[in-house]
């Protein structure tokens, strides 16, 4: 069962992070493949991001340097690993899922606010936390409490379904989510899986952390290998409901 909060708000899948160069030119491939990336704006980390969305909380976000002078950490990961670099999990209250994972052996790193200024002028606030040390690890998430969040895509949007991840424990990474906020999947036999009650991550033997991402809508084309990243696309008839996101 997921765990939520006093006021009913629950933990969520929030998004995928791929490493790109050259982000216009990276818009412009997911864009053509059917997963329209929209620009979304510039973060004080040197770096600037554009967003594949649709009415569903998880999203998936192209990040590039565009300060080339950025030493920041954020920066600096970015420009060493191109391509799946990491993702995060929502929670409603960071101090809370800190002590469960706490009861699990793992420190969890201060929470830290930063914030984007989206092209229209809006400003998303957010606070982030690292879990064990761990700086946008391949497959252990971050956590992320929204302070601002942005609206929801649009209904006929890119949909995210379910994700796969490799990682040297699959067992371990499920109590991890499962301490974050997420629940066991028992719906994938013989693989260790969670829920947040609208995706799917699916662990397996491995180290290379994010693989695949499946798409409830998306383009006609079956398989699309994206900077790294191979895009499962399944057509979805009716178009998802929308919910608040953040």
């Amino acid at each position: 069962m997921r765990r939520t909060d006093a006021a009913g708000r629950q933990s969520k899948v929030d998004h995928v992070v791929v490493s790109v160069r050259g982000l216009d030119d990276a818009i412009g491939r997911w864009s053509r493949a059917g997963l329209p990336a929209v620009p979304g704006g510039a973060h004080p980390t040197g770096t600037a991001n554009a967003l594949v969305r649709g009415p569903r909380d998880a999203y998936l976000e192209l990040i590039d340097v565009v300060v080339e002078d950025s030493e920041h950490a954020t920066a600096r990961a970015v420009r060493a690993r191109p391509g799946p670099l990491t993702w995060a999990i929502s929670v409603p209250e960071l101090e809370v899922c800190r002590e469960r994972l706490l009861e699990l052996g793992l420190e969890t790193g201060e929470p830290v606010e930063s914030s984007r200024v989206a092209p229209d002028g809006e400003t998303y606030v957010w606070e982030t936390c690292e879990i064990a040390g761990h700086t946008l690890h391949p497959f252990v998430p971050f956590l992320i409490r929204w302070k601002s969040g942005m609206p929801l895509g649009p209904v006929g949007g890119p949909v995210i379904s379910s994700m796969d991840l490799e990682v040297p424990d699959p067992a371990w990474l499920r109590e991890v989510l499962v301490r974050c906020g997420l629940a066991p999947d028992e719906s994938v036999p013989g693989t260790a899986a969670v829920t947040d009650g609208d995706l799917t991550v699916r662990l397996r033997e491995g180290s290379a952390g994010v693989v695949a991402v499946d798409w409830a809508i998306g383009p006609p084309e079956p398989h699309v290998l994206l900077d790294g990243l191979v895009c499962n696309v399944r057509w979805q008839a009716d178009p998802v409901g929308s919910m608040p996101h953040g």
